[in-house]
């Protein structure tokens, strides 16, 4: 019973550190926010730190300044960031109108 015991715990504990590591990871718990909450939090940010979460949640994007450069593309404004990871927060969950504030901004390509 022991070693059951053992072998449950050696295989769950990955996905518990895991989990406990999301929950004090700053773009999970932003993740976590939405509508005004989130538009609050998302406006204290610095204009960096939101072009790091873009960076993070869809690595695959142009947001760093330098991509945006050599790809020819305009630079990220702060309002730009902010709205773009609204978006992206915003689409997760469910229910959303796809305003941000009296904007509609669902869909929008940013």
């Amino acid at each position: 019973m022991e070693s059951l015991i053992k072998q449950i715990i050696a295989h769950q504990l990955p996905k518990i550190l895991a989990m406990e590591s999301h929950r004090k990871d700053w773009r999970y718990q932003l993740m976590s926010l939405k509508d005004k909450t989130l538009f609050d939090r998302l406006t204290l940010m610095k204009r960096q730190e939101l072009l790091a979460w873009l960076q993070w949640y869809d690595n695959a994007g142009t947001y760093a300044d330098h991509d945006c450069i050599r790809r020819g593309i305009p630079l990220f404004t702060k309002v730009g960031a902010l709205t773009a990871a609204y978006q992206r927060i915003m689409r997760e969950h469910e229910g959303w109108d796809g305003y941000m504030g009296t904007e509609y901004i669902r869909g929008s390509a940013l």
